[in-house]
């Protein structure tokens, strides 16, 4: 079906001093160019859509028809039907980010392990700072059951040979603390490896991880929320590894 307010530039709502301008408006325009078919077809459109809505029952009972008309078909939107493509697995990926966080979160409660006399087997020494106007120096630290990084101003009290006490989390084997006999008056007899800092300074990490999982894997939620949440949170657990692995 025609549809005449729009062909004559009004709304649903409009006047029928609105319409007699319309029409006016149109009239003149397309009588300019009444050589041209087209526009003496267009023309005709336009003098039956006024014939039509300028008369009050007619109007009527053009509007009763036109709204029974369906409305038209939105062309689909490539980026929406994109998103609820990979939705499922965003939600399946935000559901292991948050059981990664779990775990963390229980491997740092549960009571850690200790390894008492183990020997140093090896003690090497490497780089932790890439700016070459400040080093900073580290020592790796092997024994039979544990391996950890030492900060250097520890290096004499983890000597090959030595024996030391290791504490390590349960779940992942994160050393946390060294026990080693003091060297020199006034030396701790507990130091911290240089490890553990996801469960340290990088904590905070952690906390926002959890929540934009969460948020990804709760019901109700948009497939671009689960997607946008998803992309975020593989980005922070890919953080989290690496301060897990490497710092």
């Amino acid at each position: 079906m025609q549809d005449y307010y729009r062909l004559l530039g009004v709304d649903v709502t409009a006047s029928a001093a609105e319409i007699e301008q319309a029409y006016q408006r149109q009239k003149n325009r397309l009588s300019r160019r009444t050589a041209d078919p087209a526009m003496q077809a267009r023309l005709r459109e336009v003098h039956t859509g006024y014939e039509i809505l300028a008369h009050p029952g007619r109007r009527l009972a053009y509007n009763v028809l036109l709204a029974q008309e369906p409305l038209p078909e939105l062309p689909p939107d490539p980026m929406a039907q994109l998103m609820a493509r990979y939705a499922p697995a965003a939600r399946w990926l935000n559901a292991a980010l948050v059981a990664f966080c779990l775990l963390l979160a229980l491997d740092w409660a549960l009571p850690g392990q200790e390894f008492a006399g183990e020997t140093v087997l090896i003690r090497q020494i490497v780089s932790v700072s890439a700016a070459a106007s400040d080093p900073q120096m580290a020592y790796d630290v092997t024994t039979p059951r544990t391996a950890f990084r030492v900060p250097s101003r520890y290096g004499h009290r983890v000597r090959k040979g030595m024996r030391v006490t290791v504490s390590q989390t349960p779940l992942l084997g994160v050393v946390r603390r060294i026990s080693a006999p003091p060297t020199a008056p006034g030396e701790p007899a507990i130091f911290k490896a240089s490890g553990g800092n996801i469960y340290g300074s990088f904590s905070p990490l952690l906390g926002v991880l959890l929540v934009v999982a969460t948020l990804g894997v709760l019901p109700g939620r948009s497939p671009e929320m689960r997607v946008n949440t998803a992309v975020v949170g593989f980005l922070l657990a890919v953080v989290a590894l690496v301060v897990l692995i490497w710092f």
